[in-house]
């Protein structure tokens, strides 16, 4: 018994912690997003399920291709090609959230080009939020362009 829940513990952080498949933005610069760069939590490889009242968890791998003095967050729920800026993180500085390659030393911002950087940051999900599916576009940059873009199917669930 004890070996059956400690096989369903790891199989619940592998889970967890597995990367999440992600689109990058159609009209970005920045350096291309591959796979194993974002993680979400509650995000498996098809789509986000993001429950109201929760915090989801997400980290992101940063490869600048140009320096950064100041890095913004662009973070929006497209719904009927209508882009809803998400309240308390839309234009935000992510500056505060941004950690070495190793995600253990907060480093801020400057942000050197070809230099790899972990953003790592949470997302509440409101309950006054629809139960809806939607995109989420992840943008941080600044007003020369993107540092990283992407997007992901999401739905929000009660």
């Amino acid at each position: 018994m004890k070996s059956f829940i400690c096989v369903a513990v790891i199989l619940a952080l592998i889970a967890a912690s597995s990367a999440t498949t992600v689109r990058n933005c159609a009209k970005t610069k920045a350096r291309l997003v591959e796979n194993g760069d974002v993680s979400i939590t509650n995000c498996p490889k098809s789509k986000c399920t993001l429950k109201r009242n929760t915090e989801p968890e997400i980290q992101i791998k940063i490869v600048p291709n140009r320096d950064f003095k100041e890095l913004n967050s662009d973070i929006q729920g497209i719904l009927l090609d209508v882009p809803l800026p998400f309240p308390g993180y839309y234009g935000t500085s992510a500056c505060p959230h941004i950690y070495d390659a190793e995600g253990k030393n907060q480093v801020g911002c400057p942000l050197k080009a070809g230099e790899t950087y972990l953003y790592k940051n949470s997302f509440k999900i409101l309950p006054i939020y629809p139960t809806v599916s939607l995109t989420i576009h992840w943008g941080l940059g600044d007003k020369e362009g993107d540092a990283v873009c992407f997007e992901i199917p999401a739905k929000i669930k009660a």
